[in-house]
């Protein structure tokens, strides 16, 4: 089996993962957050960038820090994903993850929800000049 095939039957096996997990979130209901947190790692988990070990404690930043901030737009949410791995990113990092994430993201906007998760004690800003890098306060923390 070539490694394009492997790839393929992951992805699928991921898509089965994915409907069970929604069909158990909405079975236990009362524990929508760590349904959530599961849901968010499979989905990076899908991308194949991190170690499934690494997603896992992203997606419960996320829910954590999410849980802290209360109602969220998408945009600030995905900035929030985006930044769950704890790896610093400037404005065009956190766009370029919001895209890959959302399909669609401008740069302005995700300054302007960057400055406002700032504002709100849930994001940090790391170094000055013209291209400062970003975290979550909660990786900086734990």
């Amino acid at each position: 089996m070539s490694l394009e095939e492997r790839l393929n039957r992951i992805e699928e096996m991921l898509r089965e993962v994915m409907k069970r997990l929604d069909e158990l979130e909405w079975l236990l209901g009362g524990y929508r957050e760590e349904a959530e947190a599961t849901r968010l790692a499979a989905r990076l988990v899908a991308t194949g960038i991190y170690p499934a070990y690494a997603i896992i404690e992203a997606a419960r930043r996320v829910v954590k820090v999410v849980r802290l901030a209360g109602p969220l737009d998408p945009i600030s949410r995905s900035v929030i994903e985006a930044l769950s791995m704890c790896e610093p990113a400037t404005i065009s990092d956190i766009t370029r993850r919001v895209r890959e994430l959302r399909g669609t993201a401008s740069r302005r906007i995700v300054a302007e929800r960057v400055r406002k998760l700032e504002a709100r004690g849930l994001v940090v800003k790391l170094g000055k000049g013209p291209r400062p890098g970003y975290t979550l306060r909660e990786c900086l923390q734990a």
